[in-house]
């Protein structure tokens, strides 16, 4: 990738802010709709969303690490090894997801009351999941194929893709959800359903999109081989899953405790967390972006482009996000209206939108090291500091705030803990960089870690 470090980041970012604000716009559109059916019902679904997002973030994880391998085959024009991972990567979500929602269907009740919820909102749960987890296969599918894409430098289409389906799921979902002639009305059921079949389009049309590229050649990996690209998968993948499932867990940990404080809470936290993703979307285009970019020049022994990528990428998170928290904290209260007439909910729906983006530029100095170090296949340092940032700071400071002020001394708490430690990271990168570490030294020999 030659030119401007800037203008080719600004290219690979821009389809990707699109594709992503499609993705949660998608989630964001099913979160409006179930609030039209109570609050009851929004709690219930708001108890899926760890599952949902320890699932997507399976499938990213996978995502990283066959990203990582594609781009720098491709970065060495080695385009048959490209396919070879391609293919192999795909088979292996597919084993990976059918395994994940056959165990999830089975024990479907015992894991949500382990959430936190209650028996009488276990029916509800149910009617959601039925189509969820059939559907979480081709999502899973979807996110990996995406990865693959981009990491040969494509990320129009996959956006494109998204977009698309972001604007089907918001026409399916009040059909679904509510019905319309001879359609009968589904309840949160619908919801999950139309998320299932916009998903489904979406394999189908990236299949035929990887095919056509050439991408889809599997005539000469061996059984061999294949074990052999899934013996590098999981090396690098379990700490990329790792890394990413953290994440969901961490916020099912949150779950867990706001469950008591009642179905406000829950209610409000849900809401919150379909609204976050909006917040931080540069973060997460840059996330994605970055593996590219670094992945494709490490290649190329341009090492000196790395660091200036990264460099660059910290300091927008620092004023992007700052901006974001001071807009947020503007339309917060009018925000909070379009999901919930319920004055207990619409105030901790304001104070989540006040209060949760504090954080989110330490976080996303965090996530930024960590997209650097997965393409430079440092996928256990990358989970090393995940770790630390959730289960030392995110997550004990949460509890923390909980146990002295309520709901929000644990939204405060959580935020806290997202900045402290992306400041440490942020101490770690400069110093890093001053020793020519993170891998090069001298920005011309690698360093093995």
């Amino acid at each position: 990738m030659s030119g401007p470090v800037g203008q080719v980041l600004y290219k690979l970012t821009i389809p990707m802010v699109i594709g992503i604000v499609a993705v949660f716009f998608f989630n964001l559109v099913d979160t409006f709709f179930i609030s039209l059916l109570g609050t009851q019902s929004l709690a219930a679904v708001s108890f899926t969303m760890p599952i949902a997002m320890i699932a997507m973030n399976l499938a990213i994880g996978l995502g990283i690490a066959s990203s990582a391998l594609i781009a720098r085959a491709t970065g060495a024009e080695d385009h048959k090894l490209a396919q070879h991972y391609v293919v192999a990567a795909l088979l292996f979500t597919l084993v990976i997801a059918v395994v994940m929602v056959l165990l999830g269907w089975w024990f479907n009740d015992e894991l949500f009351l382990l959430l936190g919820a209650q028996q009488d909102l276990l029916p509800l749960i149910w009617q959601y999941m039925q189509f969820w987890w059939p559907g979480a296969v081709v999502m899973m599918l979807m996110i990996v194929i995406n990865s693959s894409m981009r990491a040969v430098g494509n990320t129009k289409l996959p956006s494109l893709m998204m977009l698309g389906s972001a604007v089907l799921n918001a026409i399916l979902d009040p059909i679904l959800i509510f019905g319309l002639g001879p359609i009968p009305a589904m309840g949160v059921a619908g919801a999950a359903l139309a998320s299932s079949l916009c998903w489904l389009i979406v394999v189908l049309v990236m299949v035929y999109s990887l095919a056509k590229i050439d991408l889809l050649h599997w005539g000469q990996l061996t059984l061999k081989a294949l074990f052999k690209i899934w013996k590098r998968l999981l090396t690098l993948g379990i700490p990329a899953m790792i890394t990413n499932v953290m994440v969901p867990v961490a916020s099912g940990f949150l779950l867990v405790m706001i469950a008591p404080m009642g179905e406000q809470a829950v209610a409000a936290f849900g809401v919150g967390s379909r609204i976050e993703p909006f917040a931080i979307v540069a973060i997460l285009a840059l996330t994605s972006t970055l593996p590219v970019f670094v992945g494709q020049n490490f290649a190329a022994d341009q090492h000196a482009r790395v660091w200036q990528v990264l460099s660059l990428a910290v300091r927008f998170i620092l004023v992007w996000q700052v901006a974001v928290w001071l807009v947020l904290w503007a339309v917060s209260p009018y925000l909070a209206t379009l999901f919930s007439q319920d004055p207990a909910v619409l105030e901790k729906i304001s104070h989540y939108l006040m209060i949760m983006p504090v954080g989110y530029a330490g976080m996303g100095i965090v996530l930024c090291a960590n997209s650097a170090l997965n393409a430079l296949q440092k996928t256990s340092v990358s989970m090393l500091l995940n770790l630390v940032r959730l289960s030392v700071f995110y997550v004990p400071l949460a509890w923390l705030g909980g146990q002295l002020y309520g709901f929000e001394g644990l939204l405060l708490g959580a935020s806290l803990g997202n900045l402290i430690a992306g400041f440490i990271v942020w101490g770690l990168i400069k110093q890093a960089q001053t020793k020519q570490a993170f891998g090069v030294r001298n920005y011309s020999t690698p360093l093995d870690v």
